[in-house]
């Protein structure tokens, strides 16, 4: 079979990225639906999220390894699949514990899909995989955005909101079998310029470069999803905003984020992946300061959200970019930790930071948001230094 061109390949894996935030954007507008579906609660429905991200969890620790020692196309195929029967499931089980089988069973498909995904981008332009990194979760943030507008419009003629679920199953299993056909393995033949060529399969593990990565997205994802999940609550409680206007403040900062990796797509032709990650943690500090003084405010504190949202977006693929490029002999393993630690901060750190928006003053929820784009920013000196030392001989 003739070799398929790269652009073919990420066109697809942005595809695939795209119904991914699809089904994501889709999952809070349609929980009600899921609970008249299986009878259930609004709070007894509600844990399905951590049901998906259990599955996520174990996936992205698994499929790494599984990546490097049996290719990428392996681990997209099985995972696309997982997703499509996932969403089957859910959306015609009418019992609570199953409805929560499924989403872990779908989790376990997302988790494998993003690892393996970001790995054939990052095979597919080498030389740079932070602007094609960036690319990838535009779709992402793009299909976000847009499921939940699409299912606004499919009730407002009348039809369920799953209807975007059964899409994107469809979606999946189709971009699996283009998978089959037209993707093919590629070993990575690595550069001296690259400072882990010599780490062994274990070594990667004890790397501190990796576990100071890790912990950067643990925080990234903790402090995006604590603001992205609280903005609305925040500016009803802080600035007396009526509901409906803070939830367009969120869809906003979501859009924020979109608009930023875009913005990363086009500063990586000047800036490399730690540059951007460095600007991205500079510009959130920033932003988390000035939100100190703004809170309180609408008009300010929105404009300040914006700017936050905006500063967030190139962090995500840039870190997932400086990771496949730095650990380029052990790629799998390392994006797959990586990713667990990320997938641990969105479990965690917006929790803790609903409780601070609910025990404490606005301010003390802003406070603690900023505190760990502090630790952010003390995240990206260590990797730094560390990256340094690493590649001086």
């Amino acid at each position: 079979m003739a070799k398929v061109s790269p652009k073919l390949i990420v066109a697809m894996t942005c595809l695939v990225f795209l119904v991914f935030g699809l089904f994501n954007g889709s999952i809070g507008p349609i929980v009600k639906e899921l609970s008249q579906q299986t009878n259930s609660t609004l709070g007894a429905i509600g844990g399905v999220l951590t049901f998906l991200f259990m599955g996520a969890l174990i996936s992205m620790f698994v499929a790494g390894p599984l990546t490097d020692r049996f290719g990428k196309k392996i681990v997209m195929v099985i995972s696309l699949f997982f997703l499509s029967a996932g969403l089957v499931g859910l959306c015609l089980t009418r019992s609570l514990p199953l409805m929560f089988f499924f989403f872990f069973f779908t989790g376990l498909g997302q988790g494998g899909m993003e690892v393996s995904g970001n790995l054939v981008v990052a095979e597919a332009f080498p030389k740079n995989n932070t602007g094609i990194m960036n690319l990838l979760h535009f779709f992402y943030g793009f299909g976000a955005f847009s499921g939940p507008a699409i299912i606004s419009l499919a009730i407002s003629n009348a039809i369920s909101g799953k209807v975007v679920l059964w899409f994107a199953s469809g979606l999946f299993a189709v971009l699996a079998v283009l998978f089959i056909i037209l993707y093919t393995n590629r070993q990575i033949v690595s550069t001296p310029s690259h400072s882990e060529n010599k780490t062994t399969p274990v070594s990667v593990y004890r790397s501190p470069l990796l576990w100071l990565t890790g912990a950067m997205l643990l925080t990234y994802v903790g402090v995006e999803f604590g603001l992205g999940s609280w903005s609305t609550t925040f500016m009803e409680m802080s600035a007396n905003l009526p509901i409906q206007q803070g939830a367009l403040v969120t869809s906003a900062y979501w859009g924020l984020i979109t608009l930023g990796r875009l913005a990363g797509l086009v500063l990586s032709k000047k800036f490399n992946s730690l540059q951007l990650l460095g600007l991205a943690s500079i510009g959130s500090l920033i932003g988390g300061i000035a939100l100190i003084f703004f809170t309180g405010t609408s008009t300010a504190a929105i404009a300040t959200i914006m700017f936050i949202g905006f500063c967030f977006g190139t962090v995500y693929p840039s870190t997932i970019a400086f990771t496949s490029d730095a650990f380029i002999n052990n790629q799998g393993k390392a994006v797959g930790l990586v990713s667990t630690f990320g997938s641990i901060g969105g479990l965690t750190l917006p929790w803790m930071a609903g409780l601070f928006l609910e025990r404490q003053p606005p301010l003390g929820f802003v406070v603690f948001e900023t505190a760990i784009i502090v630790a952010m920013l003390a995240l990206y000196l260590g990797m730094k230094f560390r990256n340094i030392k690493q590649i001086t001989p």
